[in-house]
């Protein structure tokens, strides 16, 4: 089996200090530029990638977020994960997905556990229930959690938009165009961010 390319190498064949590659690699602005595009060159030339457990060690950071995600074909929990996920690749984070058929105490919890067994850094739960964000309130403190959606609880930070306020907005648009009737076609109704929007037609 073929032996990986390590930080020291690059360093050889570029003609650089180790801490130099480091800095680089992590884009530190005080670096020339013809050493940094050896470098680039030479972690191309050697197809060299980085370690994430060598680098949890030193920094003792895992550079991994959880994410709670509820397992659904329904379009507004998958494209809050597609969108989280491209939002972290892009800060540079891993992510460890924990899918949820139930969205219940005990199944939020134990995800929870499974995600801080990974040593994740910080959870994002996509929460359409209420259920979720009681949950997250009982994770105990030293760790980053947010809920996104769902309902709200003084315990959790989450991330909403107003529902309410969008679904009135495009119904009284609509009814601004001429149309006589504007129907409404309602999500599940035990997630609050439906209600909402009904409301918002409703008004």
């Amino acid at each position: 089996m073929p032996r990986h390319s390590i930080m020291r190498d690059v360093a050889r064949l570029a003609g650089v200090s180790n801490q130099t590659v480091s800095r680089v690699l992590n884009a530190h602005p005080h670096v020339r530029d013809d050493t940094r595009r050896r470098v680039l060159a030479a972690v191309r030339a050697l197809d060299y990638r980085r370690n994430p457990a060598a680098r949890a060690l030193v920094t003792r950071r895992s550079g991994t977020l959880g994410i709670i995600a509820y397992e659904s074909a329904l379009y507004g929990p998958t494209s809050m994960l597609y969108a989280i996920e491209g939002a972290a690749r892009s800060a540079g984070y891993f992510l460890s997905v924990a899918g949820l058929r139930d969205l219940d105490r005990r199944s939020v919890l134990d995800a929870v556990d499974w995600l801080r067994a990974q040593s994740v850094e910080g959870i994002i739960a996509i929460a359409p229930k209420p259920v979720v964000a009681a949950a997250l309130a009982q994770v105990s403190d030293g760790l980053a959690v947010v809920g996104v959606g769902g309902g709200h609880d003084e315990a959790v930070p989450n991330v909403q938009i107003d529902n309410a306020a969008g679904a009135r907005l495009a119904t009284r648009h609509l009814l601004d165009l001429g149309h006589a009737t504007v129907h409404h076609v309602a999500g599940p109704a035990d997630w609050p961010e439906a209600t909402e929007r009904t409301d918002g037609w409703r008004a």
